[in-house]
C-alpha cells in the first residue's frame, strides 16, 4: 500500500515533466484561470457560511458552563465541514466544466507513453458530448458514494471524543475520491463502469497517492488551484496506463 501511494505522488513530478515536453501548458493555463475563478468564489462563498454555521451549533447549547468550549468547539466543526463541503463541491464541478481541455492532456500524455495515436482534439464534438455525459454519470456516482461518509463523519464529529479525528479521516476519503475521478479519464478509454470500479478497488493505494496531492493542491491559494485539475489529470493518466501495461505484460 504504501509503495504503491509513493508511486502514484512521484508520477505528479513525471506529469509536471510530460506537461513541457508535449506542449500542454496551454491547457494548464485554461484550466488554471477557470480554476481559480470558481475556487476563488467557492472559498469566499465557504467562509461566509462558518459563522452562520458556528452560531446554529452554539444555539444548541443552553447552558452558561462550558460555553467558551463549545463556542471553540463549534467554530472548529464548522470551519472542518465547510472546507469538507468546498473541496467536495469543487471536485465534482470541475471534472464536468474542464471537460473539453483535461480529455485532451490526458489523451496525449497516454498517446506518449503507448505510441497509439488517440486521435485527440478540442474541437471533436461528438466526442465531446459524449464525454461530458461520462463525466456527469461518474460525477453522480462519486458524490453519492462520498456524501455516505461525509453524512457519516459529520454525525461523528459532534462528539468531542472523536471530532480532533475527523479532519484527518476526512482528508483520506476526500484524497481518495480525487484520486477515483482524476483515474476515470484514462480508465475510461480501457474498461467499462464495472471494470474501472474494479481497477480502483484493486489499486487502492495507486489511487489514493494520486488524490493526495490533488487535495493538498487544493488547499494552497492561487498556485494551488492553478496547477491542480490539469496536473492531477495528467499524474492519474500516466498511473493507470503503466499500471495496466504491466499487467498485460
Amino acid at each position: 500500500m504504501i509503495n504503491a501511494i509513493t508511486r502514484g505522488i512521484k508520477d505528479y513530478f513525471r506529469a509536471f515533466n510530460l506537461m513541457g515536453k508535449l506542449k500542454l501548458w496551454k491547457f494548464v493555463i485554461l484550466t488554471g484561470f477557470m480554476s481559480i475563478i470558481f475556487g476563488g468564489g467557492l472559498i469566499l462563498f465557504s467562509i461566509s457560511l462558518i459563522d452562520i454555521f458556528s452560531t446554529s451549533i452554539i444555539r444548541l447549547y443552553p447552558f452558561e458552563w462550558g460555553s467558551e468550549y463549545v463556542i471553540g468547539f463549534a467554530k472548529f466543526i464548522s470551519g472542518a465541514s465547510i472546507l469538507v463541503l468546498g473541496l467536495f463541491i469543487y471536485k465534482y464541478i470541475v471534472f464536468i466544466l474542464f471537460i473539453p481541455f483535461l480529455g485532451p492532456i490526458s489523451e496525449r500524455i497516454e498517446e506518449h507513453l503507448t505510441g497509439q495515436k488517440q486521435g485527440y482534439s478540442v474541437f471533436n464534438f461528438p466526442k465531446l458530448i459524449k464525454d461530458i455525459y461520462r463525466g456527469f454519470r461518474i460525477s453522480l456516482r462519486l458524490v453519492y458514494k462520498e456524501l455516505k461518509w461525509m453524512v457519516a463523519l459529520f454525525l461523528l464529529g459532534l462528539f468531542p471524543l472523536f471530532s480532533p479525528f475527523i479532519p484527518i479521516i476526512a482528508f483520506i476519503i476526500q484524497a481518495f475520491y480525487g484520486g477515483y475521478g482524476n483515474f476515470d479519464w484514462a480508465l475510461e478509454r480501457y474498461f467499462n463502469v464495472k471494470e474501472r470500479i474494479n481497477f480502483v478497488r484493486v489499486n487502492k493505494g495507486l489511487t489514493l497517492g494520486n488524490g493526495i496531492p490533488f487535495t493538498l493542491l487544493l488547499m494552497i491559494p492561487i498556485i494551488g488551484f492553478f496547477l491542480a485539475p490539469a496536473l492531477s489529470v495528467a499524474a492519474a493518466t500516466i498511473s493507470v496506463v503503466e499500471k495496466i501495461n504491466e499487467h498485460e505484460r
